[in-house]
């Protein structure tokens, strides 16, 4: 099988109908560690009545909704009557197989913020067929990493980068200056 790259120009609704989605979350209260992400799966479907609806994997529901013009994409997962509030997975479009972006929320003792960061893998099938590892090809997030370490050429260049510490804790971010001082 011969790898063939296509250009697209828009995704559009269409495109996501009936399709499933394999979601990684990581949630800013979480340490960063693999272990720390929350996998799971979304299934977006369509209503008789045209509605896009969200079904996840452990049993929640939500809505799906395309912005055509600017490629944004959010799922929203909707909690028991809406009194534990509502998380949004946003992010915008750059490929057909894969989807990232920012986890929003708010609640109702609590005001709307970033919460945390997704990935999404599409799942399923395609025309019939079953989608492969060939034809999906590599995540855009592990080329982009790729990209930078040539571009660098693969060290760390501390002059020209100005390395940040995360203090997980209070999730504030200093700078090396501000620590060794």
């Amino acid at each position: 099988m011969e790898w063939v790259e296509e250009e697209f120009e828009l995704l559009t609704e269409r495109d996501f109908y009936n399709t499933e989605w394999k979601i990684g979350t990581l949630m800013d209260d979480k340490p960063r560690d693999p272990k720390s992400i929350d996998t799971t799966w979304a299934r977006l479907v369509t209503t008789e009545a045209g509605e896009n609806k969200a079904l996840w994997g452990d049993g929640s529901k939500g809505k799906w909704t395309i912005d055509v013009p600017s490629q944004f994409f959010s799922i929203s997962k909707e909690s028991f009557g809406g009194w534990f509030g509502k998380q949004i997975w946003a992010g915008t479009i750059e490929d057909f197989y894969y989807l990232e972006g920012t986890v929003r929320g708010w609640s109702p003792l609590s005001p709307a913020s970033v919460i945390g960061q997704w990935q999404a893998i599409r799942l399923g099938v395609v025309e019939g067929e079953r989608v492969t590892v060939e034809e999906r090809g590599e995540a855009p997030w592990f080329s982009i990493e790729e990209k930078d370490d040539e571009q660098s050429g693969g060290g760390d260049d501390d002059d020209d980068v100005e390395s940040e510490m995360d203090d997980s804790a209070t999730g504030k971010v200093e700078s090396e200056e501000d620590v060794s001082s």
